[in-house]
């Protein structure tokens, strides 16, 4: 597959299901292999993002950001989403990106539509976090140019990560 098989649009309040659903199946399997403490810290915070954000992404982002899905042969394949946070600052949340799919140009599609509507409404700087258990997604995160600025362990003892970054410098 290559960037001209699939194309990157914004969420539209059908997609409700399908989202969610490639969410938590992506969060869960990071959960596969790991001891009791970190597949209940995984459920958790599944939960609780359910009645935060992923479980009505519409309302929740569309209200001062933005959510796009990317679509391959009529299935959407990934999603990326950027709430504000502060006049300049988006913060992104729930890119995922369904297994067969992944190492192919789609996660890197998705940041560059995220960032360029971000930039269009005036931000400087991207902020996100993520965590151990999403090794492959730090490793994103950091070849794309993010920063991390804050690592801290909660109490399941996965250790967490705050990235953030610098619109106005080129990568």
């Amino acid at each position: 597959m290559s960037k001209d098989n699939f194309y990157i649009r914004i969420f539209n309040k059908h997609d409700q299901i399908h989202v969610q659903d490639m969410v938590i199946s992506g969060l869960l399997s990071t959960a596969v292999n790991r001891n009791k403490s970190v597949k209940d810290g995984i459920s958790a915070y599944l939960k609780r993002s359910l009645s935060e954000d992923l479980g009505n992404i519409y309302d929740h982002y569309f209200k001062n950001g933005i959510f796009f899905v990317a679509i391959f042969d009529g299935n959407i394949i990934g999603c990326l989403g950027a709430e504000k946070h502060s006049d300049f600052t988006f913060r992104l949340k729930r890119l995922s990106v369904k297994k067969e799919y992944r190492k192919q140009g789609i996660a890197k599609e998705l940041l560059k539509s995220i960032e360029k509507w971000t930039k269009e409404r005036g931000a400087n700087k991207l902020i996100l976090g993520t965590s151990e258990v999403q090794r492959d997604a730090l490793i994103f995160w950091k070849n794309s140019g993010f920063q991390v600025v804050e690592s801290e362990f909660v109490e399941s003892g996965i250790e967490v990560f705050s990235l953030e970054k610098d619109l106005n410098l080129n990568f």
